[in-house]
C-alpha cells in the first residue's frame, strides 16, 4: 500500500466544522467510542493538540493529547479504515510530539490492539503497567509512556 506523504496529507488543528467527521470516525474505530460531548470538550480544551489528518479535502484521521497537571495524555488516535497502515497515524504522532510540552506523555491501549502497540513501541513508548478490566467488555489495557525531551533552539552562527 502506498505511504501517504505529508505533501498529500495535511495535519492541522481540529476546527468546529470537522467535529461531525471526528464523531463518525470515533464510532467506526472503537468498540467503546467516546460520546460526542466529550469530543467537543477535548476540542475546546486542546486547541493545539487535537489534530486532524486531511486527504483530498476529507478527514481521514485524528489524534488528541489532553494536558493534565503532571503529564500529557494521548486520549485517542484513529485513522479511517481505507487509510490505515499508510503513515497517517505516524504523521499525527510526529506532529503531536512537536506540540507536546516536555515531560511524560502517557496512554492506554487495548491489549488486543497489536498494530497500535507496534506503532507506539516504534516511537519509543515503553510499557509501564496493566489496567485490569479497563474497558467495558473487561479487556485489559496496556499503559505506556514516552518522555518528551525539552526542545532546544538551534541558533544560527552570528
Amino acid at each position: 500500500m502506498e505511504n501517504l506523504t505529508t505533501q498529500k496529507v495535511e495535519i492541522r488543528p481540529v476546527r468546529t466544522e470537522d467535529l461531525s467527521f471526528v464523531y463518525e470516525l470515533e464510532e467506526q474505530s472503537f468498540k467503546d467510542p467516546f460520546p460526542n460531548y466529550f469530543i467537543d470538550q477535548l476540542a475546546d480544551a486542546n486547541s493545539e493538540t487535537f489534530l486532524v489528518a486531511v486527504y483530498s479535502g476529507a478527514i481521514v484521521g485524528y489524534a488528541v493529547v489532553d494536558d493534565w497537571s503532571d503529564h500529557q495524555h494521548v486520549v485517542s488516535i484513529a485513522v479511517r479504515a481505507g487509510f490505515r497502515r499508510r503513515g497517517i497515524a505516524q504523521a499525527l504522532l510526529d506532529d503531536l510530539f512537536e506540540r507536546s510540552r516536555p515531560g511524560p506523555l502517557r496512554l492506554e491501549l487495548r491489549r488486543s490492539n497489536h498494530e497500535a502497540l507496534q506503532l507506539y513501541m516504534k516511537n519509543d513508548f515503553r510499557e509501564t503497567g496493566t489496567a485490569h478490566s479497563y474497558y467495558t467488555d473487561g479487556e485489559d489495557a496496556i499503559r505506556m509512556e514516552k518522555l518528551i525531551e525539552k526542545k532546544t533552539e538551534i541558533l544560527a552562527p552570528a
